[in-house]
């Protein structure tokens, strides 16, 4: 909710605070109502239909005079409000891969998530976003749950061929009623691994806080800034090949050298002679 006060008028609002992501389109259709209470049973009420949406997040509609809510409503210089709200139809349209932005998602339920113990991984299924094999990964140790995503890019075989991806990355924790948990950072993936936060959160706080019917949902959001392919060999071959061409002028130059000096004069006792080469 917002409170905002303007020109000594109140208004109250409600403002929809789920993640954004590039490209991707959602929408909540809403019924609510606004409350304004008074210590004494009084109450200034709106209601009214409205459909939240990424570009769309706030709709305001309680409003009074401030001098009103400070005679009638402010006790103690605090005030009571409530929203009352109703969904009547979330869509969530996820864009998996957006190729112009490099950037891309990852979404999967995990279910039974008690059954991992304490030491163990669990991996989910391996997805294919920018050419490049993605998955994320659970961990329980010590008491906490970790989350990680995993490039999957296999190494080269050829110890002359390397890789790199500089990633942008965000996971997220969801519960099926809606509470989120997200944490960011940047790595460089080199070779098949995982990086993300050993300690995002105690394993108890998330059964608590975020297990519903003994699932939840974990989310990976990418974005690649940077990706190299380099093959050393290649460079050599290339290195070779212009240290072959430089040998070729060179011996070029050295023979147009000797046919610019194939004959020369020589002066003996002051008679000159010509002399060619053979």
């Amino acid at each position: 909710m917002c409170i905002a006060k303007c020109d000594d008028e109140f208004s109250l609002g409600l403002k929809c605070e789920k993640n954004n992501w590039d490209n991707r389109e959602w929408s909540i259709e809403t019924d609510w109502t606004m409350k304004l209470v008074s210590h004494n049973g009084k109450s200034l009420m709106e209601s009214k239909k409205f459909t939240f949406n990424n570009s769309n997040i706030f709709d305001g509609g309680l409003n009074t005079s401030w001098d009103l809510l400070e005679s009638d409503y402010v006790v103690d210089d605090s005030v009571v409000v409530e929203a009352h709200v109703k969904i009547i139809k979330i869509t969530d349209l996820p864009c998996d891969e957006d190729e112009d932005s490099k950037t891309f998602l990852l979404s999967s339920t995990v279910r039974n998530i008690s059954s991992i113990e304490e030491g163990d991984d669990y991996y989910t299924e391996t997805t294919i976003r920018h050419n490049i094999p993605w998955r994320m990964q659970i961990k329980r140790d010590d008491g906490f749950f970790g989350l990680f995503l995993r490039c999957e890019k296999e190494d080269c075989e050829d110890p002359g061929k390397s890789w790199s991806i500089e990633l942008d990355y965000e996971l997220r924790l969801v519960s099926l009623n809606g509470q989120s948990l997200t944490f960011s950072d940047s790595d460089l993936f080199i070779y098949p691994s995982g990086e993300g936060f050993q300690k995002f959160m105690r394993w108890d706080d998330m059964e608590e806080k975020y297990m519903v019917n003994g699932s939840i949902i974990i989310e990976a959001r990418g974005k690649i800034t940077s990706l190299e392919e380099s093959d050393d060999e290649s460079s050599s071959e290339n290195e070779e090949d212009d240290s072959s061409e430089s040998h070729s002028e060179n011996d070029s130059s050295s023979d147009n050298l000797e046919d610019e000096f194939s004959e020369c004069v020589i002066n003996v006792g002051g008679q000159n002679y010509t002399v060619k080469k053979q």
